[in-house]
This record gives C-alpha cells, structure tokens and sequence, in this order.
C-alpha cells in the first residue's frame, strides 16, 4: 500500500469519526452535513498530504502580488492601459531574472536541520523505528502517547474507538518513504511536508551512514593551540 493510499485511507476513516462525534451534538447537524456533501464528497482531496511534493497553499501567488505592488503599482489601481504595459514590463523582467536566476532543481540541506537530526537520532530508541515495507519506516513523534508497534496495528486495522482516539494515534508516529532517496523524501510530520526534508528523514539516513554526521557537535576546541598554563589561585 502506497503512501498516497495510506493518507486517503487515514483522511476518510478521520472524518467518519470526526462526523459520529459531531453527530452527538443536534447543534451541529446541518453543519456535518454541509462538511460531508462540500469537503467529503465534492472536494475530497484538499487535506495535507493529499498531493505529494507540490505546494498545498497559495504563498507563493501571494508573494508574488506582494512583489508586484511593491516594485511595479507602487499599490495603486491602474487603469486597464497603463496595467497592461505595466503587466508586458513585469514579463520581461521575470523572463530576463529567470535565464539569470532559473529554478532550483534540488533541495538543499542546511547546517541547522542536520545538527537537529543528529540530536534526534541521539534521543529516539532505536527499538520505535519500524519498517513497513522497503521503502517506507515509522519513527516515533515528539511527544507519542503509544508505541510504534501499536501505532502500526492501528493503521493496518484502521480501527479507533473514538476520534479523541484517533488523534492520540495521529500525533505518535511519522510515516516516511525513501522510495526517492535523495530530497524530496517524503515525511508525514508538518515540516516534511512543507520543506520535503526534516530531522527524520536526515536523521534515519545518517543512521544508515548515506548522510554524514555534522562534525564537532558539542566537543569544538576553542580557537588556537590550547593553553599549558593554568589560572592563578588553581588547584593542580
């Protein structure tokens, strides 16, 4: 089972559970049904997760009308002539900047997020990571409220008492897949999703010694040749 299956499956039986509570509560039954006709049955698939690697919010075209009030309409409404040379000007800027500046075409990984995989990979028990199939592992969240072995039996069974239930699950475990092996990898923790690596995916692959270990973590020598002689008033 794909992660992409796993996600819809999790999404679907979360919101028959997050609907049988709701449904305790006659206050809120034209809203459950309004939530089950529009976000269950017409638009299914806006949840995290739902589109794997692709942008799962409108930052970036809100950048981008910042940068064009701020550079171009100075933020006043142009009438419909003037925008349209302003908007032929904006295109040759952006086409000029693109041949100078193109498109990232690999993640990078900076020196913070692999000092944090290291100090997570130095925390977790070893034991909690489990391993589903090939490519695809389990770790432990931060704060997990059960094991990773239970954690599993829940996904296969997909069965939760309740929905509180069901978020105490959904908050103990990550799901990673490696099937890439190189960034973008996919995590189901909140960083992973947004920036396509975090201290998991980095921290299991310096585990498997494919990403090397930050050096002189904690134990950096100062500056210089150290010093032989000792304070004033020091006991040897």
């Amino acid at each position: 089972m794909t992660t992409q299956c796993i996600f819809t499956k999790v999404f679907f039986a979360g919101a028959k559970l997050m609907l049988e509570k709701w449904a305790t509560d006659k206050d809120l039954n034209k809203f459950s049904q309004y939530f089950s006709e529009q976000w269950l049955s017409h638009l299914c698939y806006w949840y995290e997760g739902a589109a794997r690697f692709t942008p799962s919010s409108n930052n970036g075209l809100e950048s981008l009308n910042g940068r064009i009030k701020q550079h171009y309409t100075m933020r006043n409404k142009l009438p419909l002539a003037p925008f349209l040379q302003l908007a032929e000007k904006m295109l040759v800027d952006w086409s000029i900047n693109n041949v100078q500046q193109p498109f990232q075409l690999h993640l990078t990984i900076n020196n913070d997020l692999d000092v944090k995989a290291y100090d997570w990979i130095n925390k977790v028990d070893r034991n909690d990571i489990l391993q589903l199939d090939a490519f695809t592992f389990v770790v432990p969240s931060k704060e997990p409220q059960m094991n990773t072995c239970s954690w599993v039996n829940c996904l296969y069974s997909m069965t939760w008492s309740s929905y509180e239930h069901f978020k105490q699950w959904l908050g103990s475990a990550r799901i990673l897949n490696y099937s890439n092996m190189l960034p973008p990898i996919f995590c189901s923790c909140k960083y992973g999703l947004k920036e396509y690596s975090c201290i998991h995916t980095i921290g299991l692959m310096m585990i498997w010694s494919v990403q090397p270990i930050p050096q002189l973590i904690g134990k950096r020598n100062p500056k210089g040749r150290r010093k032989k002689v000792k304070y004033a008033l020091s006991k040897d």
